[in-house]
C-alpha cells in the first residue's frame, strides 16, 4: 500500500454500522446553506489588496487546520485522513468561452498567509491558460472516447484498486477527485450558492459553492458534506468558525 495520501482511522462501533447502512457518500450527504454578512471584509480586502475567493480559500484552510475531521473520509467502509490539505476548483481558460473549464487540484500548506495562498491562484490561473493542454483535460478526454462497457469495467478496476490503496500515485495526483474539498465559485459568473452533490469516485467528503459576494458583504455559502466523517455538532462548529474568519477578518495576523 502506497499511503499517499490516507492515514486509516480507529472507528467506533457505531460509525462501522453507519457505513454499512449508507455506503455511498451520496446517500449520507447533508445540506446546509449559511449567509454571511461581512462588512468589516469588504474594507480588509480593499486594505490589503486582496480578492474575495483567495480569502475564502485561506479561511478553509484556518478552519481545516482548527477542525482536523475535515480531513477524513470514508473510502471501503473504512475512515481515513487526508496527509494533505488539497483543494479542487474549476478555473475558466477563457472567460467569453463556456465550454473552457478545467478542473484543477492544488495544496494548502498549513502556515500560508492570505497573501501566499491568493499568489498561488494567480500562478495556478496563469498556468492554467497558458497552458494548451491540461493533464485533467487530456485525462477526461480520453476517458470520454473509451465504449461505455470498458469504462465502466475500468471504473470498477480502478475503484477496486482505491478501496485497498493500490491506486497508483500518478493517478491520484492528477485526478481533482482525489481531494480534502471542492469549492466552485458561483459568484464569479453572478451565480448563486447550491446544494451540490457529492461524489462517489475520488476521496472528497465536502463540497461548497459560494454565491455571489455583495457590495455590502454579503454573501450565501452552502455545505454538501459526508456525514459519516464526524458528527454533526463538529460541522456546526466548523461552519461557526469559518463565519467569524469572513466576518472578524481583522482578528487575523495573515
Amino acid at each position: 500500500m502506497n499511503h499517499y495520501d490516507r492515514l486509516k482511522v480507529n472507528q467506533e462501533y457505531y460509525d462501522r454500522v453507519e457505513m454499512l447502512i449508507m455506503p455511498t457518500r451520496n446517500e449520507a450527504a447533508i445540506f446546509t446553506t449559511v449567509h454571511i454578512h461581512a462588512p468589516k471584509l469588504v474594507t480588509y480586502l480593499k486594505s490589503n489588496g486582496l480578492r474575495f475567493f483567495p480569502y475564502v480559500l485561506y479561511s478553509c484552510l484556518k478552519t481545516v487546520n482548527k477542525h482536523p475531521n475535515l480531513k477524513r473520509f470514508v473510502i471501503g467502509h473504512k475512515v481515513y485522513d487526508h496527509k494533505r490539505i488539497l483543494i479542487s476548483t474549476v478555473i475558466k481558460r477563457d472567460k467569453e468561452d463556456e465550454k473552457s473549464n478545467t478542473f484543477v487540484k492544488f495544496e494548502l500548506k498549513e502556515n500560508m498567509t492570505t497573501h501566499d495562498v491568493q499568489g498561488l491562484l494567480d500562478q495556478l490561473i496563469d498556468h492554467t491558460r497558458s497552458e494548451k493542454k491540461h493533464d485533467t483535460d487530456q485525462l477526461m478526454r480520453f476517458l470520454s472516447h473509451l465504449p461505455t462497457f470498458v469504462f465502466s469495467i475500468a471504473l470498477k478496476i480502478a475503484s477496486f484498486l482505491d478501496k485497498y490503496d493500490l491506486l497508483p500515485n500518478a493517478i491520484i495526483k492528477s485526478d481533482p477527485l482525489h481531494t480534502g474539498l471542492v469549492i466552485a465559485n458561483l459568484g464569479s459568473i453572478k451565480g448563486q450558492s447550491v446544494s451540490h452533490h457529492l461524489f462517489n469516485w475520488g476521496t472528497c467528503s465536502m463540497v461548497i459553492t459560494i454565491g455571489e459576494f455583495t457590495a455590502s458583504g454579503d454573501v450565501d455559502v452552502t455545505f454538501s458534506v459526508d456525514e459519516r466523517i464526524a458528527e454533526g455538532v463538529a460541522f456546526f462548529k466548523a461552519i461557526d468558525t469559518f463565519r467569524n474568519l469572513l466576518e472578524n477578518p481583522d482578528d487575523l495576523n495573515g
